[in-house]
């Protein structure tokens, strides 16, 4: 089984790209919806979040407010490696599972989607590394429109991540997002016809 990491910076279309390949008719394993099912209500990814980081990041139904959490750990990085701490082995220990479901099905090629792919040292994991990528300004101004964060908020979430130059360097291959919708159906049909 071919085992490949998609990943890219925020708010460049790393999300939309994974679903253009699952339209495709691929398998993809996306660490977003992993990361929320091991930090479900009484789970216990949500008991050791709520012991360390109280109350205070919950919503009104006592679901974990990503929106609260995030402004917490963005805004120190000592509460960003705690919550990882917390949640990259369940994580792992979840998507293991999923791929070696996979596997076993006889599946011939199956996508991670990471954000912190890079970050984590994990390109030796993979047979092949994608970056989805877009400019600085497009990017940017996606992420204010998407998360309703102003320019200082949204440039922090974009500082606590590799640059993108440095992503694109380490790749295999990259997956330029930043013009129309068209360009990058084009662009992730021609990658999967020459994968």
């Amino acid at each position: 089984m071919k085992w490949i990491g998609l990943t890219g910076g925020i708010a460049t279309g790393k999300s939309t790209v994974a679903r253009l390949i699952e339209s495709r008719g691929y398998k993809v394993i996306d660490a977003d919806q992993v990361s929320h099912q091991v930090t479900q209500i009484q789970s216990e990814g949500y008991d050791r979040i709520l012991s360390y980081f109280g109350e205070d990041i919950l919503d009104d139904r006592l679901n974990i407010d990503r929106k609260k959490l995030g402004q917490v750990v963005f805004e120190s990085a000592s509460k960003k490696e705690q919550l990882e701490s917390f949640l990259h082995p369940l994580i792992r220990e979840e998507v293991q599972s999923l791929k070696d479901k996979y596997k076993s099905q006889g599946v011939a090629v199956v996508f991670y989607d990471v954000p912190l792919l890079f970050e984590k040292n994990m390109e030796s994991d993979f047979d092949m590394t994608v970056v989805v990528w877009c400019d600085a300004a497009t990017q940017l101004q996606r992420l204010i429109k998407r998360s309703r964060l102003t320019e200082v908020e949204a440039l922090l979430r974009i500082n606590a991540q590799l640059p993108l130059s440095y992503k694109i360097k380490r790749a295999d291959f990259c997956i330029d997002n930043s013009g129309p919708d068209y360009e990058l159906i084009q662009a992730v049909d021609y990658f999967l016809e020459n994968l």
